[in-house]
């Protein structure tokens, strides 16, 4: 039997990210019957965190963490796979006054010693005190902090074992970091950006009140891995800080099975979800027209494009393979996004769709000249 899923509709009153940190953001959420909810490759539902058990769940870890003796504000390295224990552990560093630091699943890292030694600089270079693994990740991560300075290297259930201490819980605050996000290190090595509650947050309310308007009765649904600005700071943090419910894909198994993206969207009657260029061209390519047909997209408000350069036509092609789904080529939303500002920078205007300038690249460079 399927598991119940969050519902979209929500009795508690909308609040757009105006909170002093995330702490106080998913105390706020756990008030209200929304969530998360984590799906397979072939659209079943494996796992279901309200966040009313998100927030009861990563207090009792933060109790946990009390018991190691860290210094406020210490590095606790997450390896980011598509999971519940993710978030409880990312909330779980933000009750206990710890700061996350989301790694990379080894998804196109190539080799395993490849992946091994990009570990180890990210682990080096935010001094994490903790490290914690997915599943099925323990060994690059053991073989990643071999003779490393560390409290604590293992899997939740490892980390499960400690015991709970009857501590008070006192909460990053919005002076103090949020989390470490590494770049996408498209132009170089991916670097460490240190993010304040504050940094966050602000850009958070933006994104919702402002880049996207968003609101109750929107819901999200989202294949982009955990680690990545976009997918983390878009798809999980404002999802809490909007108090609406999200419907999580694995990265892999988006990549396996494209056409699940749109079933989701289509059950969930989802309005808003993200994606790059690649995402939507591979979809384009995969799916046939008696598909589409039987998918129901008009309530897909916002298809948000980006992390990569964007070209018109991809998304044309899109746009007509869906036609008969009911999606609107209006939703398409361009938007450019930094890990050095949290996430998002400039979008679109909503409701648009695809409009191109056309720029003669030798008539510019002549009057730039002149």
């Amino acid at each position: 039997m399927d598991l119940e899923t969050t519902p979209t509709a929500n009795t508690l009153p909308f609040r757009a990210a105006d909170f002093s940190n995330l702490a106080e953001a998913l105390d706020y959420a756990a008030l209200g019957e929304t969530g998360c909810n984590f799906y397979s490759g072939r659209g079943k539902v494996n796992a279901v965190l309200s966040y009313a058990i998100l927030r009861q769940e990563a207090r009792i870890l933060a109790r946990r963490f009390a018991g190691l003796g860290m210094m406020r504000g210490s590095r606790v390295a997450l390896i980011a796979e598509t999971n519940p224990d993710f978030l409880r552990f990312f909330f779980a560093c933000q009750y206990a006054g710890l700061v996350p630091v989301p790694l990379p699943v080894p998804i196109s890292l190539g080799s395993h010693n490849a992946y091994v030694a990009h570990l180890r600089s990210m682990l080096e270079s935010c001094n994490a005190s903790v490290a914690i693994s997915a599943d099925g990740f323990l060994p690059f991560l053991n073989e990643a902090s071999a003779e490393l300075d560390m409290v604590f290297v293992g899997d939740s259930a490892d980390f499960e074992k400690f015991p709970e201490l009857e501590a008070e819980l006192c909460p990053l605050d919005s002076s103090e970091l949020a989390y470490i996000q590494y770049t996408s290190g498209s132009t170089r090595f991916p670097r460490g950006v240190m993010i304040t509650q504050a940094t966050v947050l602000n850009n958070l309310a933006g994104i919702i009140r402002d880049g996207l308007k968003i609101g109750p009765g929107d819901r999200y649904v989202s294949w982009l891995p955990f680690y990545h600005d976009m997918g983390f700071v878009g798809l999980v943090l404002v999802p809490v800080t909007s108090q609406l419910s999200v419907d999580y894909l694995g990265t892999r198994d988006f990549a396996m099975r494209p056409r699940q993206w749109l079933s989701l969207m289509s059950k969930t009657k989802a309005t808003i979800s993200f994606g790059p260029p690649f995402g939507y061209e591979l979809v384009a390519r995969c799916i046939r027209s008696d598909e589409a047909s039987k998918l129901d997209l008009s309530a897909w408000r916002v298809a948000g494009v980006g992390a990569e350069m964007i070209r018109a036509e991809p998304l044309r092609r899109f746009a007509k393979a869906l036609e008969p789904s009911g999606f609107n080529p209006n939703a398409f939303l361009a938007c450019y996004g930094m890990a050095e500002c949290s996430l998002a920078v400039s979008f679109a205007p909503l409701n648009i769709g695809l409009e191109v300038d056309r720029i003669d690249a030798d008539h510019l460079a002549k009057c730039h000249e002149a």
